[in-house]
């Protein structure tokens, strides 16, 4: 049984946030809400023109997750674990970067009626690399169109909007993973890491690499 009713797993693209919500839906017998890219059929086109794809693309995500989150309502949490790859904010962080005045104005406001409705996790764990790691995990293991058309500047740009993002983050305990000394390779590394998340009381912002649990 996990401590936890309610995880979010957030990080870039190619950080590894796919092989982390597996294992926590296994290891609790949880239910999974991911975040629907193949639905998105703005995705692949925001990637060749980010001016004229972005505003369709974080709309259809914004909703979609909208959805999902709801979706919460109806499970028994006293009972039922649940694990997603996203918060909800971190769409704001998104529409900041690829969209123009007057699409973030509009954006803003049809994000701030949805957010009142939206449950906050019980414990956000943040997956954080290098860029250069996340560039080789992309390159290895990405969808097709991701290999072709995400570039090392996008990475770069995303990767330290995120750590901007969750350095002020107080709205939920986090746990920021340094993944440079965490393999998801290797099961060992993956199964203490879980281990650690389900016993460790986290408060505040903490920080976990091999060495923590050493």
């Amino acid at each position: 049984m996990a401590k936890y009713n309610y995880i979010a797993v957030e990080g870039p693209i190619g950080v590894g946030k796919t092989i982390l919500v597996d294992k926590l839906v296994r290891r609790f017998d949880a239910e999974k809400i991911e975040t629907p890219v193949a639905d998105n059929q703005f995705i692949e086109n925001f990637y060749r023109d980010p001016i004229h794809y972005a505003f369709p693309a974080q709309i259809f995500f914004l909703l979609s997750r909208y959805r999902l989150l709801l979706s919460l309502f109806e499970l028994d949490l006293f009972h039922q674990t649940v694990v997603s790859d996203f918060v909800f904010e971190r769409d704001n962080f998104f529409a900041s970067l690829f969209l123009n005045e007057s699409e973030l104005r509009l954006y803003h406001q049809v994000e701030n009626h949805l957010r009142k409705d939206v449950p906050h996790p019980d414990l956000v764990i943040f997956l954080q690399a290098p860029i250069e790691m996340i560039v080789r995990n992309v390159s290895r293991k990405g969808r097709q169109f991701e290999r072709k058309l995400i570039t090392e500047e996008f990475i770069s740009i995303l990767t330290k909007e995120y750590t901007k993002f969750f350095f002020d983050w107080t709205k939920t305990p986090l746990l920021v993973v340094d993944m440079a000394s965490v393999d998801f390779d290797k099961a060992d590394d993956l199964d203490n890491l879980i281990d650690y998340i389900n016993s460790a009381s986290i408060t505040g912002q903490q920080y976990y690499s091999v060495s923590t649990w050493l």
